[in-house]
């Protein structure tokens, strides 16, 4: 239920989207082994310059990266927990930036994401 009325908030704020990411598989390929049910749902707020993961509650935490597109630079690196969390990018010069996160399963996520 929270999800669902996080959701519906989300979606109708202005700057706030959801992040496009995709599998990343670590170790081998999809075909060989079967990805967990641990797919986030990632929002960015611009106007509060914070992202948003919402988990399935099947990992118990993610490794978060963000990295500039531009610099390559690694500007956050951190552990949310798996099943909500948030984490501040005010930080964040304007430029794009490629957002990995990491569940304790052999597989990752990708998304990219700017900042303006």
């Amino acid at each position: 239920m929270l999800f669902v009325l996080f959701n519906a908030l989300s979606l109708s704020a202005d700057n706030t989207y959801q992040i496009s990411i995709e599998h990343v598989p670590k170790g081998g390929t999809h075909g060989e082994q079967p990805i967990p049910d641990v797919e986030p749902t990632v929002y960015y707020d611009n106007d509060e310059r914070e992202i948003t993961i919402v988990g399935t509650g099947f990992a118990s935490y993610y490794d978060v990266e963000i990295k500039s597109v531009t610099t390559s630079m690694v500007y956050i690196s951190t552990r949310v927990d798996g099943s909500y969390d948030t984490i501040d990018v005010s930080s964040l010069p304007d430029d794009s930036y490629v957002i990995t996160l990491d569940p304790p399963v052999n597989v990752s996520f990708e998304g990219t994401f700017s900042v303006y």
